[in-house]
This record gives C-alpha cells, sequence and structure tokens, in this order.
C-alpha cells in the first residue's frame, strides 16, 4: 500500500469517526426536542386546565390559580424558546453530518482510485519484468 493510499484510508477512517460523533449529537438533540415538546403539551393541558372557571373561590385560591397560571405560561414560553433554538440546531447539525458524509464518500473514492492505480503500476511493472516468451511454430 502506497504512502498516498493509506493517507486516504487515515483520512478516511477519521472521517468515520467524526461522522458517528456528528450521529450521536443529532440523536441527542433529537431526545431533547422530542422530550421538550412533550413537556409543552403538558404545559399547555395544564394551563387549560387553570383557566377554566370554577365557580365561586375563595381570594387565597384565586391567587394561587394566578400564580401558577403565571409560572406555567413563563415555563411554556421557555419550552417554546427552546423548541426553536433546538429546531435551528438539529438543522445545522443535519446540514454538518450531510457534508461529512459527502467527504467521507469522496476519501473513499480517492482512496479506490488510489489503489486502483497502485494495482495498475505493479501489473506493469510485472509485465515489464516478465521475460519475452518465444513462439514456436510448427510446420
Amino acid at each position: 500500500m502506497s504512502r498516498t493510499s493509506r493517507l486516504y484510508e487515515l483520512m478516511m477512517k477519521r472521517e468515520t469517526m467524526r461522522l458517528r460523533q456528528k450521529a450521536d449529537a443529532l440523536g441527542g438533540l433529537v431526545g431533547d426536542q422530542t422530550r421538550l415538546s412533550d413537556l409543552d403539551a403538558k404545559l399547555a393541558e395544564l394551563i387549560v386546565e387553570n383557566s377554566q372557571d370554577r365557580g365561586t373561590q375563595t381570594v387565597s385560591a384565586l391567587r394561587s390559580q394566578a400564580f401558577y397560571g403565571r409560572e406555567m405560561a413563563e415555563q411554556r414560553e421557555f419550552a417554546q424558546n427552546r423548541l426553536e433554538f433546538l429546531g435551528r440546531e438539529i438543522e445545522t447539525a443535519q446540514m454538518q453530518l450531510a457534508q461529512s458524509k459527502q467527504k467521507e464518500k469522496m476519501l473513499e473514492e480517492r482512496a479506490a482510485q488510489e489503489r486502483r492505480l497502485l494495482a495498475q503500476d505493479a501489473l506493469d511493472l510485472a509485465d515489464k519484468l516478465r521475460p519475452a516468451q518465444k513462439i514456436e511454430r510448427k510446420l
């Protein structure tokens, strides 16, 4: 194996490792997004439940309802902002993953081309070093 061929092989392996790391990071982001969207849905349900009219209530019950309503609204706003941020992060991670895959494919093609050239050079050298055969004719 030539030095160039070996170099391409090593570069391809390094890119494969980076590709796995990026795929793992993307999986983590998607998992976070899923958990956060579940939390957002639960908060939406709680806000609707909290805002329902329960008839006559005491002052402390009204204060409590207002306080928890504000807290849930803040938490939901935080969750929605975080979901938006995660959406952008996932898009960026997907683009980087695609670029990494493309780079790995390109390096793989170059390594294969280098191996083919090396094999062809070896065949050419073998043909060149092979003694010429005499062709005998029988009459």
